[in-house]
């Protein structure tokens, strides 16, 4: 089968023919339709965090997986051959037309997901979600949400926008129009605002930048409020400074979770986005730097 896989820590990704996988007790074979790209993707490649995410070479990126079950392994009772599913591969391999996933990792998908927003969504959905329970916001609540037109924003946005949160977020002034349809209730326009200074005081931060981002948001959360950081843990001196609980969310991919979600999108309550859709077998392209413009959400390769 064919499959991207880099060699070592920073090199390119390389087209090669490899043995298919075989299932493992537990394990269900996909035959991969559309996958994506989530910047673990690119932090897991480069070697920065091979302490704690080591990987064996060659090694194939890749964790969304959208397409069929080919084939089952020992003690799989919840799919079949044939099944249309999504999930996600935790170590792994999705760069590929054969991936192995964790049964307890993936879901049938229901016909309202298209096999190329299956792929958009199995890992940002838990992440937004999972944010969202650690930020503890309410109805009539204020929550910030940073860099909402990524696909963790875009899906966060809209979840908290249904649960009757105010909804402030930051972009570019040319994705404000499409962050409002999906429920802002104001956009910060980072390229000319600090946030800081405009927003005033928020119940609650999702930190999807880190760095100086993070490190600025800290002063605008009420007292008693929430920051929930995705990059980078939250400092335990500015939590206690200001009087603020922080987490950092560790996103767990399982078929509940992800059953819960098909569900707000069989309901119409939430549309993934797709914000490029190309295809997979342009190793050369695939990480390049792409205009952002006005998109918004994912980008999604196709097999």
């Amino acid at each position: 089968m064919k499959a991207l896989r880099i060699h070592e820590y920073g090199a390119p990704l390389q087209l090669d023919q490899v043995e298919a996988p075989v299932a493992g007790p537990g394990q269900v074979i996909v035959r991969n339709q559309s996958t994506s790209l989530n910047p673990i993707d690119t932090i897991r490649a480069s070697g920065v965090m091979r302490s704690m995410f080591p990987v064996a070479f060659p090694w194939t990126p890749g964790g969304d997986v959208s397409g069929t079950v080919e084939a089952v392994g020992d003690g799989v009772t919840a799919f079949q051959p044939g099944d249309a599913v999504f999930g996600y591969a935790m170590a792994g391999g999705a760069y590929a037309e054969l991936v192995a996933v964790d049964e307890a990792a993936l879901a049938l998908r229901p016909v309202a997901l298209s096999v190329e927003a299956g792929a958009a969504v199995a890992m940002v959905s838990q992440t937004a979600m999972q944010m969202l329970q650690l930020a503890k916001v309410s109805a009539g609540q204020t929550i910030l949400i940073h860099a909402g037109a990524g696909g963790v924003g875009s899906l966060a946005i809209q979840i908290a926008h249904n649960a009757g949160v105010h909804v402030i977020t930051t972009g570019q002034a040319e994705q404000k129009n499409a962050l409002i349809g999906l429920g802002a209730d104001r956009v910060i326009d980072f390229s000319k605002e600090r946030f800081e200074e405009v927003a005033g005081e928020v119940d609650a931060v999702l930190d999807l930048v880190g760095h100086d981002t993070l490190e600025r948001s800290y002063g605008i959360i009420k007292h008693g409020g929430t920051i929930v950081t995705a990059n980078q843990p939250p400092d335990v001196e500015q939590l206690q400074k200001h009087g603020i609980q922080g987490f950092m969310v560790q996103t767990n991919v399982t078929t509940q979770g992800l059953n819960d979600f098909a569900e707000m999108v069989k309901s119409e309550s939430v549309v993934p986005l797709i914000a490029h859709l190309e295809t997979l077998w342009k190793p050369e392209a695939l990480w390049g730097k792409r205009s952002s413009g006005t998109a918004v959400g994912k980008i999604v390769f196709t097999l």
